[in-house]
C-alpha cells in the first residue's frame, strides 16, 4: 500500500489525487502546480443540512435532525494493519434568541477504508444524524468539526427556523433531499441507521435513504430524490373530493421561473402521510434552483408550502448527450488518433456507451467513485474557456488553452505588452521541462499564436497514449 507519508498520515494535499497527475497526458508535477488549490487552513470541510417534523411531544415542540457529510479527502487518516483510519470529533450547539444554550451534544467518528485511493475521495462520505426536540423559534445552530489526527478544525454557523406544526391544522415538513430513497425493512424502529455495503442509510416512517446534504447535482442526473410529510389532514369525508389530497412540485430558477412543474393526487391515508418524490432533472441547465412542495387538502382547500434550494451542475456526459461533435473534440489532447476516429465514427445508440468507456479507461482509481483525470481534464477545460476565450473561439480551442490542459500554468509566465513596431506576447517557461515556449498576438486581438509548435509537439507527443 502507498502514500501513507511521514508518521503514517495520509492527507490529500492537492485538490487532485497525484494519482491522477500520471495519467492525462503530461499533467505537472506537485511542484509544479501552483494552479492547484491547496486545502484550506481553516480545518477540513463539512456539509450540513437541516429537516424539520412533528414530533409526538405536542404543539409547542417540533422534531429537528440535522445530517452533517465529511468527505475522506477532507480527513488525515492513519494506517492501522491493513487499514486506514480517521477519527474526528463533531459539536453541534443550538442557540436560542438570546444566546442561551438550547441543545449541545459532542459525538465522536471514526471512517475506515481498506484502500489508500479512497481515503483521497471526496466521493465517499461519513453521514452524521443529530436528534433533538425544541419549541418552535429562531436559531442559532453552530457545527464544529476537529480531525483528530491533525487537531485541526473548522466551525460554521448558520440561523435555523423552526415551524410549529398542530394536528388539526395542515402542515408540511421540511425536505429532505436524497441520494438514495427506498423502502425501509419491516419493524425497523423510526430513526434506526442500517449499514449496506459499507453505507449508512438512515430510515424514517418506512422509508430508507441517503441524505444529499450538499443539494447539488449534475445536469446528467436522472433524478432529484426526495421525502417529506404532511399533516392535519381533515379525515372527514362528506363528499367524494374529501378523500383526496394533491401536492403540485415547482421548480423554479434563479429568476424566480417556473420551469419544472407536475402535480400527483392521493386518497388520505389518515390525518399523516409519509411521501417520497422523484423528478426528472435530466434536461434541467447548470444553475441554482428552488423546489417548491405545495400540499393542498381538496376537503378543506388549505394549502401549505415547503421549499429546498438545490444546485445543478456541468455534467461531462451532459456536453456528449447535446453535442457530441464537440465533446469529441475537446479530447484532441488526450485521445490518440484511433481513440478519436472511432468516436467520430460510433453510431448514434453506441456514443454515449463509447464516450464512458474512454474516460473509464483513463480512471486511475477505479476501485473509486472518483475518476481524477477525467475532472482534472474537465477543470482545465472550464479555466482554459475562463482565461484564454478570444472572439469566436473557446478557451480550450487557443493554443494557450491548448498548453494549459497538456501542461498546466507554466512556473511563471514573462509578458511584453505594446511596443513601438511590435506584437505582445507572452513567453511561458517550465523549469523541470526546459522548456520555453513563445506566444504572439500576431492581429492583437488577444489570440495569441504558439511560435515553437514543434518543439512543444515533440515534448508532449511521447506522453500520449498509444
Amino acid at each position: 500500500m502507498q502514500g501513507a507519508g511521514p508518521a503514517g498520515v495520509v492527507r490529500r494535499i492537492l485538490s487532485v489525487s497525484m494519482a491522477a497527475a500520471a495519467v492525462l497526458i503530461t499533467f505537472v508535477s506537485p511542484s509544479q502546480a501552483q494552479d492547484l488549490q491547496a486545502p484550506t487552513p481553516l480545518g477540513p470541510e463539512f456539509h450540513a443540512s437541516v429537516v424539520t417534523f412533528q414530533s409526538d411531544r405536542g404543539v409547542d415542540q417540533t422534531l429537528v435532525e440535522v445530517y452533517v457529510s465529511i468527505a475522506h479527502d477532507q480527513l488525515a487518516f492513519t494506517r492501522a494493519g491493513e487499514i486506514f483510519r480517521a477519527n474526528y470529533n463533531l459539536n453541534l450547539h443550538l442557540s436560542g434568541p438570546r444566546g442561551e444554550t438550547v441543545f449541545d451534544e459532542t459525538t465522536g467518528g471514526v471512517s475506515v477504508t481498506p484502500l489508500y485511493e479512497e481515503t483521497l475521495s471526496e466521493d465517499i462520505s461519513k453521514v452524521q444524524r443529530f436528534t433533538f426536540v425544541v419549541r418552535p423559534g429562531e436559531y442559532e445552530l453552530s457545527l464544529k468539526l476537529t480531525d483528530l489526527v491533525l487537531n485541526e478544525s473548522r466551525e460554521e454557523k448558520m440561523d435555523v427556523h423552526v415551524p410549529r406544526y398542530m394536528e388539526s391544522r395542515l402542515g408540511i415538513s421540511g425536505l429532505l433531499l436524497a441520494d438514495f430513497l427506498g423502502e425501509s425493512s419491516p419493524g425497523l424502529p423510526v430513526g434506526a441507521v442500517v449499514d449496506r455495503a459499507g453505507t449508512q442509510v438512515f430510515t424514517r416512517q418506512g422509508h430508507s435513504y441517503i441524505p444529499n446534504t450538499l443539494g447539488i447535482y449534475t445536469n446528467f442526473t436522472s433524478s432529484l430524490l426526495g421525502y417529506y410529510e404532511i399533516y392535519g389532514l381533515n379525515p372527514i369525508r362528506q363528499m367524494e373530493h374529501d378523500s383526496f389530497y394533491k401536492v403540485e412540485f415547482y421548480v423554479n430558477n434563479a429568476s424566480g421561473e417556473t420551469v419544472l412543474y407536475y402535480m400527483r393526487q392521493h386518497e388520505k391515508p389518515g390525518s399523516v402521510s409519509y411521501n417520497s418524490v422523484e423528478m426528472n432533472i435530466q434536461d434541467l441547465r447548470p444553475g441554482g434552483y428552488t423546489l417548491q412542495v405545495t400540499a393542498s387538502d381538496m376537503g378543506t382547500g388549505t394549502s401549505v408550502t415547503s421549499g429546498r434550494e438545490f444546485t445543478v451542475l456541468e455534467s461531462y456526459l451532459s456536453l456528449a448527450y447535446y453535442d457530441y461533435d464537440k465533446a469529441v473534440r475537446q479530447l484532441r489532447y488526450i485521445a490518440t488518433e484511433r481513440e478519436l476516429r472511432i468516436l467520430r465514427n460510433a453510431k448514434e445508440g453506441e456514443r454515449l456507451r463509447l464516450f464512458r468507456s474512454f474516460w473509464a479507461s483513463r480512471d486511475p482509481t477505479p476501485s473509486t467513485k472518483r475518476n481524477e483525470a477525467l475532472i482534472e481534464y474537465y477543470r482545465r477545460i472550464a479555466y482554459a474557456n475562463e482565461a484564454f476565450r478570444v472572439p469566436q473561439l473557446e478557451g480550450w480551442a487557443t493554443d494557450r488553452g491548448m498548453v494549459y490542459i497538456t501542461l498546466g500554468l507554466p512556473d511563471y509566465i514573462e509578458r511584453e505588452s505594446f511596443a513601438a513596431g511590435s506584437k505582445p506576447l507572452e513567453a511561458w517557461v517550465y523549469n523541470s521541462m526546459r522548456l520555453s515556449l513563445l506566444f504572439v498576438d500576431e492581429a492583437g486581438f488577444g489570440d495569441f499564436i504558439l511560435q515553437n509548435r514543434q518543439e512543444y509537439m515533440e515534448r508532449v507527443q511521447w506522453r500520449r497514449p498509444q
